[in-house]
């Protein structure tokens, strides 16, 4: 089993001085490593059909949607499924000690992917 975690903005809750307004947290779980493997290297085949660069990683922040569905529909025969949250870190829609702090936000918002 193969499990691959991500997270997009940041923990910080001063919004009006630079923090993102939403926290993410996703995990992408392969039961079968071969499936992993082979899923890995449509990536790679994708990367070159879209003469992208080898290393390059796809962010769909900053992907078309054309690209988006590409990526999609080149990884979805493959065996895994995948878990996501996201956290608005709206002042008023948080409460309790525990989001006063970056690291314990952090831990509450990862806590609730595993």
């Amino acid at each position: 089993m193969l499990v691959f975690i991500d997270e997009s903005g940041d923990p910080g809750l001063k919004i009006e001085q630079g923090s993102s307004r939403y926290f993410t947290v996703a995990l992408v779980i392969f039961e079968d490593n071969d499936d992993a493997l082979c899923c890995d290297q449509r990536i790679q085949l994708l990367k070159k059909e879209l003469a992208r660069i080898e290393n390059s990683e796809f962010h769909f922040k900053s992907n078309s949607d054309k690209v988006r569905r590409a990526f999609l529909t080149a990884v979805s025969p493959y065996g895994f499924f995948y878990y996501g949250i996201v956290i608005n870190k709206n002042k008023d829609k948080l409460w309790g000690e525990g989001f006063k702090n970056k690291e314990s936000f952090y831990k509450y918002a990862c806590g609730l992917v595993f």
